[in-house]
């Protein structure tokens, strides 16, 4: 024990700590030149709707901008002002802001862990140590580097973050409890309760699976039964501050059971389908946190294979066989490897929203930042264990080997991470199944210009992958961009769409592809094949029962009619598109078109519809308020009668 002291007197755990702070700092560093990503600018974007983001009409508006989950998430993009208030931006200071968020909440790991430790008697400077190398094992892993770099995922560390300092709030008080010779029990209720509950508010404005931080935190309490941990709170608090919160979330969820087969129109799987596969992802996720690699196949998941069965694929059986084992051997484990259940009930409880019942999309890494946060506990415990058991060096090769290799690890990956079309294109490689690599490889050919070799895959890609929408889109896109398209194109792709399951970015692609020719002279000879495909996704298929697809329609028929010079059907969509829309801003936009094109009795009559939806209140005027867009009418009024005049 002397050799131990002295050594914990060379290299304390405040040391160790920084040491895998620098080595995460250093090696994240590379990839902070990276660009926005996917996702990123569709939720940035908000920040320069009106200009940037320079008073409280504007900050009110953009905060409830939000449309990633059921709360908006409007703290997650309050801290996107740290970094700009307006768009375009730069993605560096983003990215920056990212890494930081990402090392506090590696602090704060330690600092949790650290009190969980002193909670079951552990000596400050070994609870200290093994706090420090289990946090810095998570801190340093290169898992987290797809959550780091990509932008938008700062709702999850966020959110992550807000859980923690709800945790460290709370193991405090709870060692307050503990303590009554010290601090009032008073007191330590205090805390523990504005801890968990602001801890969970917080959280859940960040991201909505902050919601399950009363859930984990009883999974905190019944280890710290296990471990014997002195003062335990009262039932009836605990049924009241932890329980009823952990139950209405296990209610929501239960709620959400529904076997009904086509559940989710817009998914290619039903919720039995997707329990199944993510019984497999879960032992996925759980090799890439212990047995880490470089890089996988990053955001391209959609090439997954869905489990249509308990044998299709067999390893579904498998996976399903292996965790049934996991859970019978919980008791087991509570009783002779605490740590142990805590990491893997820790583990399953923090993926009860993102992989279980609710139709999201089936894989993402960035789902395992926050259940992960004690994985590595057992591990630092037999390290720590090995130092007292043999020798404390040995101990601290064994810590210094796993920095060593978690730090190489990170590191290529963050640079492969600075370069977003390496990146990619590392992507769609390692899984020629992901419609959405196959799509980026075929764009990356049409930027180069080199249409032929693009024209080769796009046509390969829609044999290999039938079932694809986002892939159909693509191949007509390339072929009217070419001028190679023909009406035969157009009804093999309206064949193939309308029996293909829904995908935004099929929806996207074909606004793009009107966009095209509305912008191509060239390309006028497409408007009409464009808009029996339009006709034809309205009428048959799954596309004409989403509303987003139906106000895209609606919007881009009435583009193509003023092209075309059919006023009256233009003005028809328009009015369509307007009220399915239902925003002031878009209605003015539409206006501004037709008005535009020189129709000024058509546009009259837009303008006056759009008044009546403003001050009826049947169009949304955030964030700039109903007072402009009235003056706006107004002046557009007055410029409007002094055109008639002069004509």
């Amino acid at each position: 024990m002397q050799s131990m002291r002295a050594f914990h007197e060379k290299i304390t755990p405040s040391v160790l700590f920084v040491i895998f702070f620098v080595a995460a700092l250093v090696v994240y560093w590379h990839g902070l030149i990276g660009p926005f990503l996917f996702d990123d600018e569709p939720n940035l974007k908000a920040l320069g709707d009106v200009g940037g983001v320079h008073d409280w009409t504007s900050l009110k508006g953009y905060i409830l901008s939000g449309w990633s989950g059921p709360t908006g998430r409007p703290l997650s993009l309050l801290s996107f002002l740290i970094d700009d208030n307006t768009w375009p931006s730069v993605a560096a200071s983003f990215k920056y802001t990212n890494l930081c968020l990402h090392l506090l909440c590696g602090l704060l790991l330690a600092w949790a862990t650290y009190l969980l430790l002193c909670a079951v008697r552990f000596v400050e400077v070994r609870a200290a140590w093994i706090a420090v190398v289990a946090a810095g094992l998570w801190m340093l892993h290169p898992y987290w580097v797809s959550t780091t770099l990509y932008v938008v995922q700062r709702m999850t560390i966020l959110s992550g973050l807000f859980m923690l300092a709800g945790m460290v709030g709370y193991l405090k008080g709870r060692l307050w409890l503990m303590q009554p010779a010290q601090h009032r029990p008073l007191a330590a209720y205090a805390l523990m309760t504005s801890s968990a509950g602001m801890g969970t508010l917080l959280a859940v404005l960040s991201k909505e699976n902050g919601a399950l931080l009363p859930l984990l935190l009883l999974v905190v309490e019944a280890f710290l039964h296990r471990m014997r941990a002195n003062a335990p709170p009262r039932k009836l608090w605990l049924a009241l501050v932890l329980g009823l919160p952990a139950l209405a979330v296990l209610a929501y969820l239960a709620k959400q059971i529904n076997f009904t087969p086509h559940i989710w129109p817009h998914r290619p799987f039903d919720q039995v389908e997707r329990l199944y596969s993510e019984t497999r992802i879960m032992w996925d996720y759980v090799g890439q946190l212990w047995l880490p690699r470089i890089e996988g196949a990053g955001l391209f998941q959609d090439g997954f294979e869905i489990s249509r069965g308990i044998f299709q694929p067999l390893s579904t059986a498998w996976a399903i066989l292996g965790w049934g084992a996991v859970i019978l051997a919980l008791p087991l484990l509570y009783r002779r490897l605490p740590f142990v259940w805590l990491a893997v009930v820790f583990f399953l409880c923090g993926h009860l929203i993102e992989s279980t019942v609710i139709g999201l999309e089936l894989y993402f890494e960035h789902r395992n930042y926050v259940p992960a946060f004690f994985m590595f506990l057992p591990l630092a415990v037999g390290i720590d264990w090995l130092g007292q058991r043999y020798r404390p060096r040995m101990a601290m090769a064994v810590t210094l080997a796993l920095i060593a290799m978690l730090a190489g690890m990170t590191w290529q990956r963050s640079l492969l991470w600075a370069d977003a079309d390496r990146l990619q294109t590392y992507w769609a490689m390692k899984d020629p199944q992901s419609a959405r690599g196959r799509n980026y490889l075929i764009s990356r050919l049409v930027e180069e210009k080199k249409y032929g070799e693009a024209l080769a895959w796009a046509d390969q890609a829609v044999q290999e992958l039938p079932h694809s929408s986002l892939l159909t889109m693509s191949w007509l896109r390339i072929h009217v961009n070419t001028g190679q398209a023909t009406e035969e194109h157009f009804e093999q792709a309206a064949a193939q769409l309308v029996q293909q399951a829904f995908d935004a970015q099929t929806a996207s692609g074909l606004r793009i592809l009107v966009d095209d020719a509305v912008a191509a002279p060239e390309l006028t000879r497409y408007h009409q094949p464009l808009l029996h495909l339009l006709n034809t996704l309205t009428e048959r298929g799954p596309y004409k029962e989403f509303p987003l697809f139906l106000r895209v329609v609606a919007y881009n028929k009435a583009r193509l009619y003023l092209l075309m010079g059919d006023v009256p059907q233009a003005q028809i969509h328009y009015l369509d598109a307007i009220q399915r829309y239902g925003l002031a801003s878009s209605a003015m936009q539409m206006f501004a078109e037709m008005a535009g094109a020189g129709h000024l009795q058509e546009a009259q009559q837009l303008l006056d519809h759009i008044r009546q939806g403003v001050e009826s209140g049947k169009l949304n005027t955030d964030p700039l308020g109903q007072n402009h867009y009235q003056q706006e009418i107004q002046r557009m009024q007055k410029i409007m009668a002094a055109d008639r005049v002069t004509k």
